[in-house]
């Protein structure tokens, strides 16, 4: 579809006449029927102007006609649904890995605490005089610490698994 033929199914859509358009872009009649039969073209500025008037974008009025679209390349109904799930799966491993590096990160800070406070000198000086051991709390703290550690490696894991499949996805796009 030509300019001409694009121009004039854009004002009979509209339900204008000649007279009409011609009136609110301050031109002529006949140059409008010269625009639409082909043996003249608006220039940019008139251009501009209709597609400011039927909300068109200068795009789409001055390229020419598209091919069509083959089946294979529309999007389908189940594309739309493969990509929501996808997106879903990834924002579901984004919130996982967080919550497992904040779980993960506030238990190794508790165990911080509590090996800094088990190990202080007023604790071993209370568990002196409550127990009679002069001695610091006999813990195991790498039975405590390695839950800690399991929920931020995995938490990690998952979000470098997101940030990987962003990656490729922006590469595939390019």
């Amino acid at each position: 579809m030509n300019i001409g033929e694009k121009i004039h199914q854009i004002r009979k859509m509209s339900g204008m006449t000649q007279e009409e358009l011609a009136e609110k872009m301050n031109v002529s009649r006949q140059t409008i029927s010269k625009w639409e039969n082909g043996t003249a073209a608006p220039d940019l500025e008139n251009a501009v102007l209709l597609c400011e008037l039927f909300q068109i974008s200068l795009d789409d009025f001055l390229k020419g006609e598209r091919k069509p679209v083959d089946r294979e390349e529309r999007i389908s109904l189940q594309d739309i649904v493969k990509i929501n799930s996808r997106l879903q799966r990834m924002t579901i491993m984004l919130v996982s890995g967080l919550f497992f590096l904040m779980v993960g990160g506030l238990v190794a800070f508790f165990i911080g605490a509590l090996f800094s406070t088990t190990t202080s000198l007023e604790y071993t000086l209370y568990r002196y005089i409550a127990v009679g051991e002069y001695d610091n709390m006999p813990l195991n703290y790498w039975k405590m610490v390695s839950p800690a550690i399991v929920l931020i490696v995995v938490g990690a894991a998952l979000c470098a698994n997101f940030i990987r499949e962003k990656w490729r996805e922006k590469k595939h796009e390019q």
